[in-house]
This record gives structure tokens, sequence and C-alpha cells, in this order.
């Protein structure tokens, strides 16, 4: 066979088979799927605000996709445990159903179940128990250097893991400092520059709060180091600062999250499709769902907290 009749003979099969593929998907079908409602929703026991967000999906290729998909408005939410329910109210301005845990407090150990139904007829739910609060041991500050000389400082946090149950945690935290500004305008004549910004904690250079007690189970847990201020500091600067030379006064506001399984899951699957984020050749991440009728994650936590000051 000469090589271009051969070539000829590749380009009419490929062609057919795309033409195949193209028979195999009906778009009209595409809008046919039933919507679902998506519901998310986080509780704890040191919520100032119960908050749900309620939405519905939009199937693919949906011509009114502008008016079929976004947040429900006219829902009627329900968060029950123990006999005892309460219904949620929506609001606009923070686009998600809310009640005042005053009214309808959140504990430790109970089961909670969440209902969202629309006047369309569908219907949504989810359950989940909030976990015991595990005790922030410690806070610990340290640095490295890098290759450029640059020294990074960080904080570790430690806390004892309970044994013989599964036990998942999220670290989070706020560094909080005042130092000289020379340059900042200030009515005062000392000139200090007051900030917070969020700890940033990283496993093998990601971003990454999420830990498990998983080959760990009844041992002394540790965190990823959590960076402050940026974490960088130069050490060939002629002044040659030091965290202690650095500010004025800094404060970590330490928080560990005792959470459930599913809020573990869940956050972990953020976090992959964050990082896949833009790479073409990266795999598709799904995001796990514990509602029944429908989408997204109805899940509980616990939280403690140690308020460290450095200088």
């Amino acid at each position: 066979m000469k090589p271009i009749y051969a070539l000829l003979v590749l380009i009419s099969l490929f062609a057919t088979a795309c033409q195949d593929m193209r028979q195999e998907v009906e778009p009209e079908s595409l809008t046919q799927v039933e919507k679902k409602l998506v519901l998310i929703g986080f509780i704890s026991p040191q919520d100032t605000i119960i908050a749900v967000k309620v939405g519905v999906t939009r199937p693919i290729a949906d011509a009114n996709y502008t008016s079929n998909y976004g947040t429900v408005k006219n829902a009627i939410v329900t968060l029950s445990t123990g006999g005892q329910s309460i219904q949620l109210t929506y609001n606009g301005k923070n686009d998600c159903y809310q009640a005042d845990p005053k009214k309808f407090p959140i504990r430790a150990g109970a089961a909670y179940q969440l209902t969202a139904q629309t006047p369309e007829g569908m219907n949504a739910s989810g359950s989940c128990t909030i976990p015991q609060a595990t005790r922030l041991q410690q806070v610990r500050l340290d640095s490295s250097e890098d290759a450029n000389s640059e020294k990074h400082y960080f904080v570790r946090y430690f806390w004892q893991d309970a044994a013989k149950t599964s036990n998942y945690y999220q670290t989070n935290g706020l560094f909080v400092y005042t130092k000289s500004c020379p340059t900042c305008k200030t009515d005062a004549n000392a000139k200090v520059k007051s900030e917070n910004q969020p700890i940033l904690f990283e496993s093998m250079g990601q971003l990454n709060t999420l830990l498990s007690d998983k080959a760990k189970d009844g041992d002394k847990l540790e965190s990823y180091h959590g960076y402050l201020d940026q974490g960088t500091v130069s050490q060939a600067s002629t002044q040659k600062l030091t965290f202690s030379t650095r500010y004025d006064r800094a404060t970590v506001r330490a928080t560990l999250l005792n959470v459930d399984e599913a809020y573990y899951k869940y956050h972990q699957a953020l976090e992959l499709q964050k990082k896949a984020e833009g790479n073409p050749f990266a795999e598709p991440v799904l995001l796990p769902s514990t509602i029944t009728g429908g989408l997204g994650c109805f899940a509980g936590y616990n939280q403690s907290s140690l308020t460290l000051t450095l200088k």
C-alpha cells in the first residue's frame, strides 16, 4: 500500500469514528437531566451564626442557565436534633440560610439533621455528628534558612490524639504584629504599622492545613510548618534583623479544629482541585457528597484555641 493512500485511509477512519462519537451524544438529552439541590454547611459549638448555602445544579447545555442556576432563595431549610428543630431564614446579604446558635446550640457528641425543600418539590438532606474538642497543648516558634540565606519563621502546633478512634484535624491561625514603619503616615510620632495575616501551613511546598491520625493513633501530633508574615527576613541585610528586632509586638492566635471525616474529605478534595487548576494534564477531582437526594457536604467540627505572645 502506498504511504499516501494509507494516510488517506487513516484519516477516513478517524473521521468516521468522530462522526460516530458525535452521534452517541444527544445534546437534547443533556438538558433533560434532573436538577438537584446543593447543600453546603459546616456547624460547630463555636458558631456565632449557623449558616447553610442552598443552590441548584445546572444541566449541561441548558440555554436558560442564568435563571436555572444559582442560589435557591425560597427553600424551607430545617436543622434538627433530639426531637428539636429550627428553621433557617434566608439572608440575602450573606447569600445563605441562617439561624442564631443562642436559640439552637450546637453541642459536641450530638447528631444533627439538615433538610431543604423547595416549592417545586426538590428535596435534599444530610446529617453529621459533632466531634469532641481536642485541646491544643502548645504552640512553638521556630525558624530555618534557605539557600539564599533568607530566614523563615514558622510555628508548629502540638496536641494529644485520642486513641482507638479515627480523628481528623485542620490547623488555622492568625499572626498579629506591630513593627516600626518610618514611611507610614500617622498622627502618632511612633509611626508603627499594625497588621494581621493568616498563618500559611505548608507540607512539601504545598499549602495544607489538613491532617489525620492515620498510623499515629494515640500519639502526640504535630502540625505542618505554619509560616508567619510570609516568613522571610534577609540575613544578608546589614541590619541582620532577627525576629525580636523586627517586631515591636507579635502574637499568634492558634486554632485547632477536630473535624469529622466528611469535612476532612471534602476540604481535601477542594485543595486538590486548587492544585490542579489551570493544569490541562491534571486528572479531574470529584468533590465527595454527603447529601441524600442532592449534592454537597454537611459536616461538623469542634475547635480549641491558644494565644501565644511571641514578643
